[in-house]
């Protein structure tokens, strides 16, 4: 297998694993209560407070704002696997996102007490994700 083809194989095989992550991931959020029932789970001490309730008995609209915009990326990310070097900006666009995403949220962490626990959890997971598709994009891993 030439090096071309090898990059290419871990791009797509990148691209398949966070889709179907992503698009999954989600679904996590329903076995775990203190984070799809936003300001109804006990507050957890180190973490600072529970977010306000919701008038929709904790099923908070940014969860599902977020549900929606990361499995829309996760079925693209899933379909451009079999070309990955024809869908890199979904790459591009993993990597500016969350990492935009990640610099909002460090300086809310610190300014509300209520969104401490982003500094353990959402922000280092953005981090992360942009470090995977960095490192797995096709214009870097597959040679031309």
């Amino acid at each position: 297998m030439t090096p071309r083809e090898n990059g290419r194989r871990k791009s797509a095989l990148a691209m398949q694993i966070m889709g179907w992550g992503i698009l999954i991931g989600p679904l996590v959020v329903l076995a775990y209560p203190p984070g799809f029932l936003w300001g109804e789970a006990p507050e957890l001490p180190s973490l600072g407070p529970a977010h306000q309730e919701s008038d929709l008995q904790g099923l908070h609209p940014y969860l599902f704002m977020l549900f929606a915009l990361y499995a829309a990326w996760a079925i693209l990310m899933i379909r451009g696997s079999r070309d990955p070097k024809a869908n890199s900006a979904l790459f591009d666009w993993g990597i500016l996102a969350n990492l935009l995403h990640a610099l909002l949220m460090i300086p809310m962490a610190f300014l509300y007490a209520n969104e401490h626990a982003h500094i353990w959890t959402d922000i280092p997971l953005l981090i992360a994700i942009c470090v995977v598709c960095w490192v797995y994009h096709p214009n870097r891993s597959v040679s031309a």
